[in-house]
């Protein structure tokens, strides 16, 4: 485990050398949220239910939507195609160290910095949206928040992990991701709840994967979600973890097969 935790150091030091990246990419998740609370300000009628929502739960959704889908994000897939495209990849393959371990490593060291600051944030725009749009959280509320993110953080990293296998196969994959990008984002409600696609569109992207790495985990802060369902969502989504695992493994040794590195 030593070289993990020294990948998760790496990784914890990159969140804190790009540490404005993190918070310039806060700053960007405002626009959308404006945008959004201008357009639900334009649709709702006072006292309105629309899409299942009331004004302020809407506004709520919006709000904590964003702040998730930027902390789940991911970037290594670039990292991933870097390696692979100039052959950089091979001084891994030697190595006792599992390329996979290594970046889920990285990733998670990232993220231990950045989550300090979601954590602030959060608690900032809940106790906001409490005194302006009513919305109530409890203990157990944060609880299997908290619990559903770390699975929504390993189940993003698993997605991407198998979206940056592309680049066994393709020379340029930069339009690729940020067009798989935004198709996962909007797949998972990260722009509008899944009721806004109507009741048969719902039951299509319910039964996929993609919305446990926003939907449910800002369904349960929220309580949308009923207590005694999070147990089985939440084992739902590791069946789909463990999906994306193996295919990610397949891909990965197809992809070998085709990997060389020439070197001086």
């Amino acid at each position: 485990m030593e070289k993990y935790l020294v990948s998760f150091g790496t990784g914890l030091k990159a969140a804190l050398e790009y540490r404005a990246n993190f918070l310039l990419s806060l700053l960007a998740a405002t626009s959308p949220i404006v945008i959004q609370t201008v357009l639900w300000l334009a649709l709702f009628s006072p006292g309105e239910v629309l899409f299942g929502y009331t004004f302020g739960q809407m506004v709520a959704y919006t709000v904590l939507s964003q702040l998730v889908s930027r902390l789940v994000r991911t970037g290594f897939e670039y990292q991933i195609n870097e390696d692979i495209r100039t052959g950089g990849l091979d001084r891994y393959l030697v190595k006792p160290l599992g390329y996979a371990g290594y970046r889920l490593a990285v990733f998670l060291g990232e993220k231990s910095l950045q989550s300090l600051f979601m954590a602030v944030i959060l608690v900032v725009a809940t106790v906001l949206l409490s005194m302006f749009v009513g919305l109530r959280i409890g203990p157990l509320e944060v609880s299997v928040f908290l619990a559903s993110l770390v699975v929504a953080l390993v189940f993003n990293f698993l997605l991407f992990w198998c979206v940056g296998m592309a680049g066994f196969w393709m020379t340029e994959t930069t339009f690729l991701f940020e067009a798989v990008r935004i198709v996962i984002i909007t797949l998972s409600g990260g722009i509008f709840p899944l009721t806004v696609f109507g009741p048969s569109a719902k039951a299509v992207l319910s039964a996929l994967p993609f919305r446990f790495t926003i939907q449910v985990p800002v369904d349960l802060l929220t309580g949308r979600m009923a207590t005694d369902a999070v147990v089985g969502e939440l084992l739902l989504a590791l069946v789909w973890a463990a999906a994306l695992a193996l295919l990610g493994r397949t891909l990965w040794g197809l992809g070998l097969r085709r990997f060389s590195a020439v070197g001086s």
